[in-house]
């Protein structure tokens, strides 16, 4: 018979194994610490990635987050690319707010709009994501009465999935999932989804902090140049002073 104590060891070696496995690498080592705790914050534990995959890709988007020179575009390809690639979507597109409309932005796969996009908020799945900003989902573009079948089947699009990017309390924009198959996404794809919503919104606040830096340095520069006038012209006016003193007490 075994010993129990050794069968209890094997358990326990078992358990430990499983959850190393379920529980994603910290994406914080060594790379954006404040911005990865901003993140899990807003998801909470329950809902962080456990897909090896998907928190490899969070990170390389964590990493692109942090550089000095970050092009919001290039970022906001690899957030809809992860997303397609993540859940098995043939297309993944983000819309954001630009003069009152809804543009797409960035596009990924077959049955992806084009890039300029604008989204028709009357009509469409993602038109009444941007009329409720709720997450929405099709499971099947020929019978959901919300998404306009003959649009859907030009596309080649089956499945749909829709979340809104709030930031700030304001809908600034949402990312969508595309399939050509009915019934392909299901809750651990919209979990990725919403994952992926919250790095563009991520994005877009670092966007944010980088021009309120920018501006801040350079107003900052401008002090410094009207200081140097001013000192300029103390040292000018004090030597013209000293030198015109004695001429005009006829000394």
């Amino acid at each position: 018979m075994p010993d129990p104590a050794e069968t209890a060891q094997d358990v326990a070696s078992d358990h430990t194994a499983v959850s190393h496995q379920t529980t994603p690498a910290p994406a914080s080592r060594g790379i954006a610490p404040a911005a990865w705790e901003q993140f899990r914050g807003e998801l909470g534990e329950d809902a962080l990635p456990r897909d090896a995959q998907e928190v490899s890709a969070i990170n390389a988007i964590f990493n692109e987050l942090m550089q000095p020179g970050i092009q919001a575009d290039m970022v906001f390809d690899m957030v809809v690319e992860s997303a397609a690639s993540l859940t098995g979507a043939s297309g993944a597109a983000l819309a954001l707010t630009q003069g009152g409309r809804f543009v797409c932005r960035s596009a990924h796969g077959s049955t992806a709009p084009p890039v300029g996009t604008v989204v028709e908020p009357s009509s469409g799945l993602s038109g009444l994501c941007v009329r409720t900003g709720h997450m929405l989902r099709c499971d099947d573009a020929e019978s959901d009465p919300r998404v306009d079948s003959s649009v859907a089947r030009e596309s080649g699009i089956r499945s749909i999935s829709v979340v809104p990017l709030i930031k700030d309390g304001k809908l600034v924009g949402i990312l969508e999932l595309l399939s050509a198959r009915a019934q392909a996404f299901g809750r651990k794809e919209t979990e990725t989804l919403q994952r992926m919503a919250k790095l563009a919104v991520l994005t877009m606040t670092r966007m944010g902090e980088l021009r309120g830096k920018s501006i801040e340095r350079k107003a900052r520069g401008r002090r410094w140049w009207v200081l140097g006038l001013l000192m300029l012209a103390f040292a000018v006016g004090f030597a013209i002073a000293r030198w015109l003193g004695p001429l005009l007490l006829g000394r």
